[in-house]
């Protein structure tokens, strides 16, 4: 149950003059909490509770009036607290926005500063001109945002870090969801196509003590996947392979499971049918599709997250879109994927999850 006077993104928001304000004035909310991110205030706080004004000033490199503008943000939304000893972090911001802690979303806050406020900020733009405009990154480049940020590298390891932070946990029930459809016995082949930065596939390799895993993206997301997956000491048993996600990989082609996380939905309608004819043709007879999506109601009416990304793709991609459980489980059956099955997730976290079967030839 959602603390009273917060916002639960899994879920529809009923209309009221506090939500309405909260929605002018949340622009500003997120841009004082990036600053308090990036000039590292919560982590000073974590490593020094109780710190006093002038230290926390010193810190940061601003001076002590401009530290208790930022300190005075900080309380009114109760991420920080005053005592007589000085200033102190909430237990949320210790968890969450402290660079000390396994938890935090920093890598999160830093990209949606440094790259979807920018996006957003032309949304009127790209809705009068039916066009992403993520070419505001770069203006001195026409090519789409994914390949603009491969030609920087610290824009693309924010990028790939940010979007570990946004896939934690999807592995660990994507895991119990394939388990509870092929059991426990036996080796088991998994083929993460757009697998980004690794979490998943770690995840997957965890919770999967039988399963082999082969992740395919980009060569630079490959690389820092592959980091990921020598650091939790799992070389062994993910393989990643940089590819094209669209073409067949060498080989007999016989996956277990397919898996789409959180990819399906930046490809307009060409490339998601494109994308799954491949799935389908790595497949094994019998073998499954599961495609994680944060997926919004059949009426397209909310939650407010998926509705937000829905948005989202719009700056950022050619005819990208968010789906209802009810056009994704058509777009599968249309491309010969058989007992669809939708499982919810929003009273556990963002992504849902759709399995599907190829038939057995």
């Amino acid at each position: 149950m959602p603390a009273p006077g917060s916002i639960d993104f899994r879920q529809r928001l009923p209309s009221s003059e506090p939500l309405i304000h909260t929605l002018i004035n949340a622009y500003m909310m997120s841009g004082a909490l990036f600053t308090c991110a990036e000039l590292d205030l919560f982590t000073y706080l974590d490593q020094n509770p109780g710190a006093r004004l002038e230290d926390i000033a010193a810190h940061c490199r601003i001076t002590s009036k401009q530290a208790r503008k930022l300190i005075g943000f900080g309380q009114s939304v109760g991420l920080v607290r005053a005592e007589k000893s000085g200033y102190h972090c909430s237990p949320e911001a210790t968890r969450l926005l402290s660079r000390n802690s396994p938890d935090n979303l920093c890598a999160a806050i830093t990209h949606h500063q440094r790259h979807v406020y920018p996006l957003f900020n032309g949304l009127s733009d790209s809705m009068r001109l039916q066009a992403p405009i993520c070419d505001r990154l770069n203006p001195e480049s026409d090519s789409e945002f994914y390949a603009q940020l491969d030609t920087r590298d610290e824009d693309f390891q924010i990028f790939m870090e940010a979007m570990n932070t946004f896939s934690r946990g999807a592995g660990t029930r994507l895991a119990h969801l394939i388990s509870s459809r092929v059991g426990h016995d036996g080796p088991l082949r998994i083929l993460d196509l757009g697998g980004g930065g690794g979490q998943v596939a770690i995840e997957l390799a965890s919770h999967l003590p039988s399963a082999y895993i082969e992740l395919v993206d980009l060569p630079k997301a490959v690389r820092h996947a592959q980091t990921q997956v020598i650091t939790h000491g799992l070389q062994a048993r993910i393989e990643c392979r940089a590819g094209d996600i669209f073409t067949p990989l060498p080989g007999d082609g016989a996956y277990d499971v397919v898996l789409l996380s959180a990819v399906l939905g930046d490809w307009s309608r060409p490339y998601q049918h494109k994308l799954l004819a491949n799935a389908h043709a790595q497949l094994r007879s019998g073998g499954l599709l599961v495609v994680s999506e944060t997926l919004l109601d059949d009426d397209l009416g909310g939650p407010i997250l998926p509705a937000l990304m829905s948005l989202y793709v719009q700056v950022l991609t050619e005819g990208g879109e968010n789906f209802s459980a009810e056009r994704l489980s058509q777009l599968l059956s249309d491309c010969d994927f058989q007992h669809v099955e939708v499982h919810d997730n929003r009273t556990m976290g963002c992504r849902d999850t759709v399995i599907a079967e190829k038939s057995y030839s």
